[in-house]
């Protein structure tokens, strides 16, 4: 065994063992606790940075993507993310849900002229992630959490390439894949002021993935009575892959997602 899968394998011991302890110790006090909680929605404009690799009819295709915002809101064909909280003042209880669906098709000419391309993609992003945190240290300028969670990922691709004239063939493939992600990380949370909180969190997922990796901070304005907004920024590492290339079953997702967002939360 390679010392990366000797790591890996540690990992997600440890990552099991501490989500372990947290829900022992928040069975314990959660039955006591007057919980607080807040839900809401957004919007995140998206970039997309790596390499995605599948197998077709005609070989193992790998290709690299560099999609900003702008290329992503070409593609969009519909997008929805809903996300809250739940808290009793010690534990934090966060959660997320998002879809994305992304269409593109395409015609033009090889160089040369003797050959037309036709393609077309649909890629659909199912995601969601619970997050169970406990603050190890709690003092009067900041408090730092201890986070577990799990997240799940989702992707569909269909993927359809003709070539017509001096080549003549035919590309297509169907993924479904889906995988699960055991979380581990910590949260910073700095009140200032008397409305304002900025929080700074990290994370790393093993399990499904080869590993993920998530950043985020993002400063947070009770800007009217039960309301919130936060802006942000969120950078996710992905590594994901199915089967070895060359295999019928091969899919590659090296990707990072990254970019600002926006946030309003309901709080009750």
């Amino acid at each position: 065994m390679s010392k990366f899968r000797k790591l890996k394998s540690r990992m997600k011991i440890f990552t099991l063992t501490m989500l372990s302890v947290l829900m022992v110790i928040s069975f314990t006090s959660v039955s006591y606790a007057k919980w607080s909680y807040g839900i809401g929605t957004g919007f995140f404009a998206l970039n997309l940075d790596g390499d995605i690799g599948l197998n077709t009819n005609q070989g193992a295709l790998q290709a690299s993507v560099d999609l900003d915002n702008s290329d992503i809101m070409d593609l969009m064909e519909s997008a929805f993310g809903l996300g809250g909280y739940a808290t009793d003042g010690t534990w934090m209880i966060r959660y997320s849900f998002g879809h994305l669906a992304l269409e593109g098709d395409g015609n033009g000419t090889l160089p040369g002229g003797l050959t037309t391309v036709n393609a077309e993609l649909d890629f659909d992003v199912l995601g969601g992630e619970i997050l169970v945190g406990y603050p190890v240290y709690q003092g009067s300028s900041f408090t730092v959490q201890l986070d577990g969670g799990v997240r799940y990922t989702k992707h569909e691709i269909e993927w359809d390439i003709v070539f017509a004239g001096a080549i003549n063939a035919h590309i297509n493939r169907e993924i479904d894949e889906s995988w699960t992600d055991f979380l581990i990380g910590g949260t910073v949370t700095v009140p200032f002021k008397e409305k304002w909180i900025w929080i700074t969190s990290a994370n790393a997922g093993f399990g499904g993935s080869e590993g993920t990796y998530m950043g985020y901070t993002g400063l947070t304005w009770n800007f009217y009575k039960n309301w919130s907004g936060t802006l942000y920024g969120k950078y996710t590492a992905v590594d994901f892959e199915n089967g070895n290339k060359g295999d019928s079953d091969w899919y590659l997702y090296d990707v990072d997602e990254f970019g600002p967002g926006i946030n309003i939360l309901y709080n009750f």
